[in-house]
């Protein structure tokens, strides 16, 4: 079989095809990752997975003896605030992440693993709703920290 053969070009023109299509499939995969970063971590009781829905819609949630992982992740407009399904499920924090959504779940490639984690969202919140919240709380913190400084100057001259 030589270079210029019909069999050789047919094979170079399906392999090229092959390949360009594999191209397009990663950049159209990686385009629809959002990019986000988690900014807080807490343990808190886990949901039962047929209850999270209707226990975020009502607010309550169901006491269980395992604690999960909950994250704040800012994303550009909306921060989440996601809960792992068990106690393993851990994020490292400050760093930024790709995740997407698929069935009503975030999933989070953690540290190049072969599989995501998947997380339950517990809220949504505009960024500029949620960084307002975050001003207003350290406003109240430092309103109260100066308000203690104070009291005790106060309590010092008497």
């Amino acid at each position: 079989m030589t270079s210029n053969s019909p069999r050789t070009r047919l094979f170079n023109h399906v392999s090229f095809c092959a390949l360009l299509l594999c191209a397009l499939s990663l950049t159209l995969a990686a385009e629809n990752q959002e990019r986000g970063t988690i900014v807080r971590m807490r343990m808190n009781d886990c949901v039962a997975p047929q209850h999270a829905f209707m226990d975020a819609l009502s607010g309550s949630r169901g006491p269980t003896a395992e604690q999960c992982p909950e994250y704040v992740l800012v994303a550009d407009k909306v921060v989440y605030v996601i809960a792992g399904k068990s106690s393993d499920q851990l994020v490292p924090l400050a760093e930024t992440t790709r995740f997407h959504f698929k069935n009503n779940e975030v999933l989070i490639r953690v540290d190049d693993s072969n599989r995501e984690a998947r997380f339950h969202v517990r809220e949504m919140i505009l960024r500029s709703d949620w960084e307002r919240r975050q001003r207003i709380e350290e406003e109240a913190v430092t309103a109260g920290h100066h308000h203690l400084e104070n009291a005790v100057v106060l309590d010092a001259r008497q």
